[in-house]
Order: C-alpha cells, then structure tokens, then sequence
C-alpha cells in the first residue's frame, strides 16, 4: 500500500486564458475542475500505474466534499479528518498562446491541534512495515514545520518508507528525519543550500550530504532538462522529453508517483528512471491535473534517454 498524506488539499480550478494580460479584464475560454494537492496527485498516477494507494488527508465545506465525489469516482480510497472552513481553491492560468502557466494558490483553512492529532491517528491505524508513505506538499495554518519530521520518524519506526518532496522549512526539518526517498527539484534544493547550484557536481555534493540522515534515493527534478537519480552506489543523468504541453501542474507529483510505483514494486533503479520520467512528460500533456493515461506514460519512458554518470 502507498500512503498518501495530503496537509493542504485544494480543488484546483484551471482556466484557459488567451494572450493573458495583468491589470486587463482576461476572458475564460475554457476552465476544469480537479481534486487536488500533492498528495492527492501522487496518488492518481500511483492508481493509473496499478498499485494500491490511499489517501490521508483534511477537508472542510463543499470543496472537500468536492474532493470526496470525485476520488470516489476514481476508486480512490480516502481517509480524511473533517475540519471546520471550506478547502482552499486554487486557480491555475493557463496561457496556450504564450506559453505560460500562472498559479495563484489559497494558503488553507486554520488545523487545531485536535485534528492534527486525529489524523496522526488515523494515518498510524494503516502504516505498516510494508506501507511506503508519502509526505508532499505545503501545510495549513495551523500546522508546524516540523511535522513531516515527526511523521517521518513514527513511520519508519515501525519499518515503514517513508517519502519527502517538500519545499522550505518543512523539507529542511524533514530531512533530518532521514526518509529514504526524497525529491526536490533544483529550486528547492538551491533554497535548502541558500545559493545556486551551478554543475552537477555540486547538486550530487548536497545530496550525498543526505546519506549521512539514512536517505537512500535522492532525485532531484531538472525542469525540462530532466533528473538526477542518485542512489549511494549509482548516478544517474535522465534527459527531458519533448512533449507538447498542455499545463504545468502535477508534472512532478507524477514523477514521485511513478517513483514510488518503481521502488514498491522493486523495479530496477533504470525501470524507475525511465518510468518517471515518462510519467512527468504525459502528465504535462494533460490538462488540469488529471492523471495521465497507462499507455501514454509507458509509451513515452521508452523513449528515455539516460547516462550513468
């Protein structure tokens, strides 16, 4: 089973606006709906992939039983803590003409310690040693920084994986927790080091610094240029696809979802590369962030391109 923990839920609305402009009155030509957040997205590509996955996670209003319908719908189960407030909506702008994606995203409805407790709760009721768990994303207000770190130590101490893909303080703290599974994109990685990564060598140099906590893969997402898989004894360079894109949003969390996928189901660490990179290139050929579709992930990882370095 691969767990899911969703802090920061959302209903992300994504709207098609031609030659968007600021301070003009845009015009919709076309807009969806979507459950999501970046657990809830890992776990869509997880279920396209085949494997079993659950959702934890808070939801409050008519949006979380937005979020409730619609994973229903994808035979998702969901485990959730109810919380007063509507779950955030977020909106995505999506400029096919430009070339540009623009995110405009709600911070979350305030957690009370109570509910924060209750999903820890619930989360630790299905965890097993043979459970991979997956902690992404922000948190509300409400929620401090260091959960992911507290999490994280509570489920490997009954054997379990566990799996980071943070930004900020919430990755820096979570780090030192030891997951064995992380993936920040060259961003977050420059953020967590205070300067800019400029070689590969130096983006390795800061993840082998990782080992010392007890991680044992590190991939570290290139944008359109690819990954860096680096497990403690193999280096791997993955190029990019080129792809037409059709939106941004969810091109990592189906990246981690395929990665996940690979490492529950002992793939070879080449399976898992090219994997998620495929999965990556067929989600950004997706609007919204519906999950992308078996066929075209394992259409496209055929046509990864990778060196060991």
């Amino acid at each position: 089973m691969i767990i899911t923990v969703t802090m920061n839920p959302a209903v992300d609305k994504t709207v098609t606006i031609n030659e968007f402009e600021v301070d003009k009155v845009n015009r919709i030509s076309d807009f969806r709906l979507d459950a999501a957040g970046k657990g809830i997205n890992v776990s869509k590509v997880v279920r396209e992939l085949g494997a079993r996955t659950k959702i934890v996670t808070f939801l409050g209003g008519s949006s979380g039983n937005y979020i409730r319908t619609e994973l229903e719908k994808e035979k998702i189960c969901l485990v959730d803590v109810e919380v007063e407030g509507e779950t955030r909506t977020n909106i995505k702008i999506v400029d096919p003409i430009r070339k540009t994606y623009t995110d405009v995203n709600e911070s979350g409805v305030f957690i009370s310690e109570d509910q924060q407790i209750l999903l820890e709760k619930k989360l630790m009721n299905y965890v097993t040693s043979q459970s991979l768990v997956v902690f992404t994303g922000s948190v509300p207000p409400g929620v401090p920084k260091n959960v992911y770190q507290s999490l994280i130590n509570r489920v490997q101490k009954i054997g379990a994986t566990a799996v980071l893909d943070a930004d900020g303080d919430l990755f820096k703290l979570g780090i030192k927790a030891g997951p064995k599974i992380i993936k920040p994109n060259i961003h977050e990685l420059e953020n967590y080091v205070g300067h800019p990564l400029e070689s590969e060598n130096q983006i390795i140099e800061v993840v082998k610094s990782f080992f010392e906590f007890g991680t044992e893969i590190a991939v570290v997402s290139l944008g359109a240029e690819g990954a860096l898989f680096i497990s403690q004894n193999k280096i791997i360079k993955a190029q990019g696809l080129k792809v037409d894109v059709k939106g941004t949003v969810g091109a990592g969390d189906a990246m981690l979802g395929a990665i996940c996928y690979g490492y529950h189901k002992d793939l070879p660490f080449e399976e898992i590369v090219k994997l998620s990179i495929g999965a990556s290139a067929a989600k950004v050929c997706m609007e919204g962030t519906k999950p992308p579709s078996l066929n075209k992930v394992y259409d496209l990882s055929k046509q990864v391109q990778f060196e060991e370095l």
